[in-house]
């Protein structure tokens, strides 16, 4: 662990024995939560490439150590045998203590959100305060978001330089009603964590700020929004720009000739005017220059609205559902056509009786690009249906759920060229059956039938599975056992078959022991012209306390 996370280490331990003198004494001083998973896979091929590691083990601990109940101090720690060397290492120990319900202090390995907009998804290295007395809020991280990786000359995976990073966020309200934030973070790549010459990734620097509030308009209106501005080095070796005169300190960002900045915001209004029906309308724009490190992967070049209007009628039993969505791109005509997507879903749920239900849902999603070369045009329209009764009775000397499913989708595409090869259409009807017997016996069965038609061939696959389980002394032991068949029919047929055993081991203060194993065989024919057979296998140990 490097000197920033000793150093928080430090500061943590200091911190936790500042409140504890002045406790109550009758008090419990320590309060220790431990679980933990120990975990061991295995698996094994035969007529195929391995798909994975033989054998693998891994171990994850978590604790909590609470101190006059003023002082909270959380342990997270990870190991595997299979350490992997992209993005972040497995083997990872990190620890969040809350002290009192007004601070946070992070150390080692620790996750935390800004903002939609500039952080919200990386695991860092390093150390950061959360202060929230009251309504004020001050939150401060520093650290390594991500470890340098040589490229692989084999493999051909780019290389990934060392990136350290920085957020800081101020703000005052109350969350659940009105509040503001401003908010600040930066990453910079360095340049020299990559020893091997690197012609396809450049070390790249990011500067974000921005502003994040929301307003509660009496008990109907919510309004939330964010407005942020970026400014990107997309290689922070590029030469410097002579006609910038004020220099911002190296701290915050350095512009050269390959930086860029760029401005992006959304909105979101949730409207509650009934118990009975509400609508959230949102809308969301990012400028195409627009970019953040401090999330894996947000898109840019966009604008959206969304509609989701949600209603219960008849005292409940029919809840409808619905979404619709519009987005674009090309927001500075800098591209060589425009790209339009919309997106529509509708879901009802109706419970006709306390047994019987039914549930249906649609969506559509389409795509158009406006080249004015016809090959390059898009135009693609996928419809979805599907239709759910269920219903619940006493038979066969148990309880009984049985459930159909029907379902239809569409894959048209409207490009007068390319249209007559990759046009798709699926009909599929799956039939599920639980029954529950007194003894604790159980059997689920499950029946699939689809067809997929396309312009060139069509396919047919059936389906079917049967899982039995039971408990046993005492319940203290849950197995269960599972087969399930496939035929895949294109020219010829092709089947697979899979068998599972489960079991389950509760060792009450223990914890719980429990194991699968999986066989997988398959023998292809015509398309899939492969025989092959795979075992995977799991040993896990749980415990809590």
């Amino acid at each position: 662990m490097n000197n920033l996370c000793k150093a928080a280490l430090v500061v943590v331990a200091t911190l936790t024995v500042l409140p504890v003198n002045a406790q109550d004494d009758k008090k419990p001083k320590v309060d220790v939560k431990v679980s933990a998973t120990l975990a061991s896979n295995f698996y094994s091929s035969n007529g195929i490439e391995p798909r994975q590691p033989g054998n693998m083990q891994y171990g994850i601990v978590r604790a909590n150590v609470s101190l006059w109940e003023q002082v909270e101090l959380p342990f997270e720690l990870y190991f595997t045998t299979g350490q992997t060397q992209f993005q972040q290492p497995f083997n990872q120990f990190g620890v969040s203590p809350k002290i009192s319900n007004w601070l946070t202090l992070h150390a080692g390995y620790f996750s935390t959100r800004i903002s939609d907009l500039t952080f919200g998804d990386l695991r860092m290295l390093g150390g950061g305060f959360e202060l929230t007395p009251g309504n004020f809020r001050l939150k401060a991280l520093y650290g390594r978001s991500r470890q340098a990786v040589e490229p692989n000359r084999v493999s051909f995976t780019p290389e990934v330089y060392r990136q350290t990073a920085y957020a800081l966020s101020l703000g005052y309200g109350n969350l659940a009603k009105t509040y503001f934030n401003i908010n600040l973070f930066h990453a910079k790549d360095d340049s020299t964590s990559v020893k091997a010459d690197s012609v396809r990734v450049k070390p790249a620097e990011n500067l974000v700020t921005s502003l994040d509030f929301g307003v509660k308009i009496g008990e109907v209106v919510t309004v939330r929004a964010e407005g942020a501005v970026s400014a990107f080095t997309s290689n922070v070796n590029a030469g410097e720009i002579d006609a910038i005169k004020v220099k911002l300190p190296s701290m915050l960002f350095t512009p050269n000739a390959s930086s860029r900045a760029d401005g992006a915001g959304n909105i979101t209004i949730d409207l509650t005017p009934s118990r009975f029906w509400s609508m959230t309308l949102g809308a969301r724009w990012i400028g195409p220059g627009f970019q953040t490190l401090g999330y894996s992967l947000l898109p840019n070049d966009l604008m959206e609205f969304s509609l989701s209007p949600r209603v219960r009628l008849m005292n409940n039993k029919l809840t409808l559902r619905s979404k619709v969505g519009v987005r674009y791109n090309n927001l500075r005509n800098n591209r060589l056509a425009t790209t339009s997507r919309f997106t529509g879903m509708l879901n009802a749920t109706y419970q006709v009786t306390n047994s019987f239900g039914i549930d249906a849902l649609y969506s559509k999603n389409q795509i158009e690009s406006g080249h004015k070369v016809d090959t390059l045009r898009l135009s693609n329209v996928f419809d979805s249906y599907s239709v759910t009764p269920r219903i619940n009775f006493n038979a066969l000397g148990g309880n009984n759920n049985l459930m159909l499913t029907y379902s239809y989708q569409n894959s048209a595409d409207k490009n007068v060229y390319t249209q007559k090869t990759n046009n798709v259409s699926s009909n599929s009807v799956t039939l599920i059956h639980m029954l529950s017997l007194p003894s604790s016996l159980s059997f689920t069965s499950t029946i699939l039938h689809s067809n997929t038609t396309m312009d060139l061939f069509s396919s047919t696959i059936t389906h079917f599975s049967e899982t039995v389980g039971k408990r046993f002394l005492k319940d203290k032991l849950s197995a269960s056992a599972s087969m399930g068949l496939n035929r895949v029919k294109v020219n010829d047929s092709s089947t697979q078959f899979v068998f599972r055993i489960n079991a389950t081991y509760n060792l009450k203060k223990y914890g719980n022991l429990s194991f699968f194993v999986t066989n997988n065989s398959y023998r292809g024919y015509g398309v899939i012209n492969q025989n092959y057979r795979e075992i995977y296998g799991n040993l896990q140990y749980n415990i809590n306390f």
